[in-house]
């Protein structure tokens, strides 16, 4: 008698990677043995549920999986000549997820149902998450306060990630954006009151990068509606509220006047060269220019990522001895990463990876570049591919968004 357990039932195969994707984005929040369990196990149904084959197969021909592997595969190559083997095993282990993501969704089939569910239960956890860590300053307000002018910011969630969790928010934010032009207007009441909240929030926590992002795709929006002759009367009110948002929150958000403030306070010191106790942006620009001092000692193939620490500290050691092995950054973007590791291979074949990022055939070939160049942007300014929670949600967003974007632009074109 046949077992009726058969992975390549469409059913079976739907409910599986679905609940992969469900506990991937519960680790997300709770934690981090279940977000490595989850993608795990999902990169493994990929090849069952598929066959092996045909699995390779599609794979070979997915440009994201090219992209994302070769991300992973660069610190791989570089093991041959990193001197400190056991650096260079954490960053390969840490970075695998971009490897395995990608390998796991090809062949992907989850109903607009199932990715509907998905997608709201990361808008919920990202709403509670957002709660958590908004709470304790309606409690301590002035206490926030002066942390935020000490260039502090509020306790987040995903292990005090706030980077991370300020860029998560901005895709919520753009996914409920598509939802909103395929949803009833019950619907769009409750996507207008979340986002409003989001928006709040995004201020109060005055991280730059989601604050960046989301400036940059809200302007992108506006420049559709003007664009498009239906929704031209909208162009001028909705420029002139995103001229006047951030001025309203320096306003009326004392944390993000505070952060405005610590900013220019801290460019002060960045512009004269100077160091800043304590500070950010200077630390982050001596370590762009010790990063390039290493390229320039070893240009053609780098130091290998397993001695990126090493080989900044000696160039730290020369510049400014003063600085503390706590305070230094090793270093401040994914490219000043790729070149010390791998040198101008690393910085060439990284850089060429992003700008095929941009010409992959989508349905929506606006939606998809504006949340590329939002990709993109979070790289420049952060390490986001050198820490677990961006090694997952870069992949997953992408290959999430990617996907989703056939069912809305159906959606869009039935209404």
């Amino acid at each position: 008698m046949k077992s009726s357990f058969n992975l390549r039932k469409p059913e079976l195969a739907q409910l599986l990677a679905a609940g992969a994707v469900v506990a991937m984005i519960g680790g997300l929040f709770f934690s981090r043995a279940i977000l490595s369990g989850g993608i795990f196990i999902f990169f493994l149904l990929a090849p069952f549920r598929l066959g092996w084959r045909h699995w390779l197969h599609q794979a070979s021909r997915d440009p994201l999986v090219w992209i994302f592997s070769l991300a992973w595969l660069l610190p791989v190559l570089s093991g041959f000549w990193s001197d400190d083997a056991s650096s260079w095993m954490d960053v390969v282990r840490i970075k695998l997820p971009l490897m395995l993501l990608p390998l796991g969704w090809v062949g992907l089939s989850i109903s607009d149902r199932w990715r509907q569910r998905i997608g709201w239960m990361l808008v919920s956890f990202v709403f509670v998450g957002m709660l958590y860590s908004w709470i304790p300053w309606w409690m301590q307000a002035g206490a926030i306060q002066q942390d935020y002018l000490r260039g502090k910011t509020l306790l987040t969630p995903l292990d005090n990630d706030r980077v991370r969790f300020s860029w998560l928010i901005v895709a919520v934010l753009f996914w409920l954006q598509l939802q909103w032009a395929v949803a009833t207007a019950r619907l769009r009441w409750l996507i207008g009151v979340i986002s409003i909240f989001f928006v709040l929030y995004l201020h109060a926590l005055a991280v730059r990068i989601g604050l960046l992002c989301f400036y940059m795709l809200a302007l992108f929006w506006i420049l559709r509606w003007i664009s498009s002759p239906s929704l031209r009367k909208w162009a001028i009110p909705a420029l002139l509220l995103f001229l006047f948002i951030p001025l309203l929150m320096y306003w009326t958000v004392p944390t993000f006047r505070a952060r405005i403030d610590y900013i220019r306070y801290d460019w002060s010191y960045t512009f004269q060269g100077k160091y800043l106790p304590g500070g950010n942006d200077a630390i982050r620009v001596q370590s762009l220019q010790v990063a390039g001092e290493v390229i320039r000692d070893h240009p053609a193939y780098g130091v290998g990522f397993g001695d990126i620490r090493s080989a900044m500290d000696s160039v730290y050691q020369r510049v400014n001895p003063n600085l503390s092995e706590t305070e230094r950054i090793y270093p401040a973007n994914e490219w000043a990463v790729y070149g010390v590791g791998m040198g101008w291979i690393g910085l060439i074949a990284f850089s060429v990876g992003l700008i095929v990022l941009f010409f992959i055939r989508t349905a929506d070939p606006f939606r998809w570049r504006s949340w590329v160049l939002a990709t993109v942007l979070s790289l420049v300014t952060d390490i986001g591919l050198e820490v677990q929670y961006g090694v997952f949600l870069i992949p997953f967003l992408l290959l999430f968004l990617r996907d989703a974007s056939v069912s809305w632009k159906n959606q869009e074109i039935r209404s």
